[in-house]
């Protein structure tokens, strides 16, 4: 990049902002509130455990296939594009959702709005490479990835406001996209990375699957597997117990009734995530190794945690802060580490990280509500937290500390 080109980048604050409320919009609304309203759905229409994890199954199906869409066009047009299909496809899922009369349009709609984050995510690794100054970019693209836990918190007191009208939740969702997609139009920029001459390497098997990758790839697909049982089952691992409102929930300080203790327990994973922006602050002074362990110790704890005492308040609290900040924190590393491993194309590399992740995550969920069925929630959380703990013996053989060699 020229001189020229550099001071003619847009302030980060204008690259930051909209890629936090895309991702906010794709990822926290759009793609994980099924979880939190995972037993209002099965109340309302009627569904079982392990059709309720094929549904989950799906969304991620169609992940997969929007970030293979995604990560080819920004390739060829620049991230605006996409990311703004992004942003409207979230818009139609979640709406489709709020209208749903019966299982099979509810399915409709949560498969269209979670493959949203396909189409938008891999993109903005293209947007950060290009505007963003080298020594700022770890941060940048943590505080953006970031952005989906903000969409957890705004879930959390939007269910609330709700009630038992969840529909309308949905709506205010559905509002939120509109705007993130508009801010996104108007920003982000078109054109292919490297300039419309710029010569790109084809994307063969052997340019994914190379010996700078096995790490970063096997990673991705066993993070995947383990995190969606989390997301997708851990509200009604809270709700199925059947006890939570005789536990000394620290939230009756705030006059809450039991009934939204899980809107509590969605908010605070959604809070301590922010604390995953500072994901790229501490690749670059420790490096991917330790910061990827860290994550991977932390979110088996915070799994192991919940099957143990799903009543206990205090343990509630410290598995929801845990695998808040950890599900960011690794998926923020990995990211770092996905461009660093691929940076003559990082939309492309990027999302084939996270397309992996996806892969992990539409097998998980349907396994898990089979095995819900015959053995039980705690049991299936307690062999994903000795699962996850096999995380840490796929770091990077170089500590990384940067997306650019």
């Amino acid at each position: 990049m020229t001189p020229d080109m550099a001071d003619s980048r847009p302030p980060i604050y204008q690259v930051i902002g909209p890629g936090l409320m895309i991702v906010a919009a794709t990822y926290g609304l759009a793609r994980y509130s099924y979880g939190l309203f995972l037993p209002r759905f099965a109340s309302e229409f009627d569904i079982s455990r392990d059709i309720l994890g094929l549904i989950a199954s799906g969304s991620y199906a169609g992940y997969v296939a929007a970030t293979l869409f995604g990560s080819w066009i920004s390739s060829l047009v620049g991230p605006r594009l996409p990311i703004v299909l992004g942003g409207g496809l979230a818009t139609l899922g979640i709406l489709i959702v709020a209208t749903a009369g019966s299982p099979w349009t509810l399915s409709i709609g949560i498969v269209i709005a979670g493959a949203s984050p396909g189409l938008s995510y891999p993109p903005l690794s293209d947007a950060v490479m290009r505007l963003v100054p080298r020594d700022r970019q770890n941060r940048a693209y943590a505080t953006i990835n970031a952005g989906t836990s903000l969409g957890v918190i705004l879930a959390g007191p939007l269910a609330l406001w709700a009630g038992g009208e969840w529909r309308l939740a949905w709506i205010g969702f559905a509002v939120f996209a509109v705007m993130a997609t508009f801010w996104n139009l108007v920003t982000m920029p078109a054109g292919r990375y490297g300039g419309p001459r710029a010569p790109l390497p084809r994307l063969r098997w052997n340019w994914f699957v190379k010996p700078q990758s096995y790490r970063l790839l096997a990673a991705a697909i066993l993070l995947g597997l383990v995190t969606s049982v989390y997301w997708t089952f851990a509200v009604d691992l809270i709700v199925s117990t059947g006890e939570l409102a005789g536990s000394p929930w620290p939230m009756r300080w705030f006059s809450l009734t039991p009934d939204a203790h899980p809107q509590v327990f969605w908010i605070l994973i959604g809070l301590s995530g922010l604390a995953g922006a500072l994901a790229g602050d501490l690749v670059t002074v420790f490096g991917v190794r330790l910061a990827f362990r860290t994550a991977a110790m932390g979110i088996a704890l915070a799994m192991g945690a919940l099957a143990i005492a799903p009543t206990n308040a205090i343990i509630l609290l410290g598995s929801a802060i845990l695998f808040g900040s950890m599900f960011i924190l690794a998926t923020g590393t990995l990211g770092i580490w996905s461009v660093h491993v691929f940076q003559d194309r990082p939309s492309a590399g990027f999302g084939a990280t996270f397309l992996l992740i996806s892969l992990g995550q539409l097998v998980s969920p349907a396994v898990s509500g089979f095995a819900a069925v015959d053995h039980g929630l705690a049991p299936v959380f307690y062999m994903t937290s000795l699962l996850s703990i096999s995380l840490v013996f796929l770091v990077p053989r170089v500590n990384i500390r940067s997306m650019a060699r």
